[in-house]
């Protein structure tokens, strides 16, 4: 496989990171984004170092010009640009009521309108080549509801949605478009999650490796898909279990009690939350 140019949004560590690294070794050229400068730098110097070819701006994924500007940066840089992944997001979890007007608009903001504006800031350049892949990280929580977590969970519902519609409004086009959709990821995302007693449904199962998800991500880049579960197994029922919201709402209280005693068994092992943001891209759950 030839090697791309792949800008990667929400880059700076996490899944992100991880996926970097992952392109990097096999040769990809990259450019990354975030709104983390320090944190974006630290990756680029990283990868610069072991010979990749790779360039970094800091982005904020909810201003359209910043956006803009990366898709030109790249531009300049490498000549095209072959393949856009968003993993940009962000969490607050907490219950509804407890939920700032900003606190919400961040969360949908980032996690779903920002997404779309990127797609739409390097689509163009795609359909004029006939060419190109567009992949955004969503989440299990976007198949099926995450209370305590509902409007991080509407976001990724819509993120799911918007890249399902646009994958059909670009049929014929050679666009591709993927939605990759992990379980829950040992990611500052979790530790967030962990410190919200009520947010138990991401501790129902053993948390993944943010190298596994940037496996997933590596795999769809050559052998495009429109849908990617991480892992499989548990991707196929939780699908099974958005069939019937009945049944999901009748195992919910199996799945609180399975997922505190996960929660459990992470503060246990020592994880400690930290405060503020969950930085891009802590997909999950």
């Amino acid at each position: 496989m030839s090697a791309r140019v792949v800008v990667l949004i929400g880059a700076a560590r996490g899944i992100g990171a991880a996926t970097a690294r992952r392109l990097a070794a096999r040769g990809d050229a990259l450019v990354l984004a975030d709104a983390d400068a320090p944190a974006l730098e630290a990756v680029r110097a990283e990868l610069a170092r072991g010979g990749a070819r790779v360039i970094a701006q800091v982005t904020d994924v909810r201003d359209v010009a910043a956006l803009t500007r990366l898709r030109d940066h790249a531009r300049v840089a490498f000549g095209r640009v072959d393949t856009l992944v968003n993993f940009a997001a962000i969490i607050r979890p907490a219950d509804l009521t407890e939920l700032s007007p900003g606190a919400v608009a961040d969360q949908i903001q980032v996690n779903l309108v920002g997404a779309i504006h990127a797609t739409q800031v390097f689509l163009p350049a795609f359909l004029e080549a006939r060419r190109g892949h567009v992949i955004h990280v969503a989440s299990l929580g976007g198949i099926v509801p995450l209370p305590h977590e509902t409007v991080y969970s509407a976001s990724k519902f819509g993120l799911r949605g918007f890249c399902h519609a646009l994958a059909l409004e670009l049929r014929g086009t050679g666009v591709k478009v993927t939605v990759v959709s992990p379980d829950s990821v040992d990611t500052q995302q979790l530790a967030l999650e962990a410190a919200h007693a009520p947010s138990t449904l991401a501790f129902t199962s053993a948390a993944l490796p943010a190298d596994a998800v940037a496996r997933a991500i590596a795999r769809a880049l050559d052998r495009p898909r429109l849908e990617v579960l991480v892992p499989g197994a548990r991707g196929v029922l939780i699908k099974l279990l958005a069939f019937s919201p009945r049944l999901f709402w009748l195992l919910y209280p199996l799945l609180d009690r399975l997922g505190r005693y996960g929660q459990a068994a992470y503060h246990r092992k020592g994880a400690r939350p930290r405060a503020g943001r969950a930085v891009p891209q802590e997909a999950r759950s």
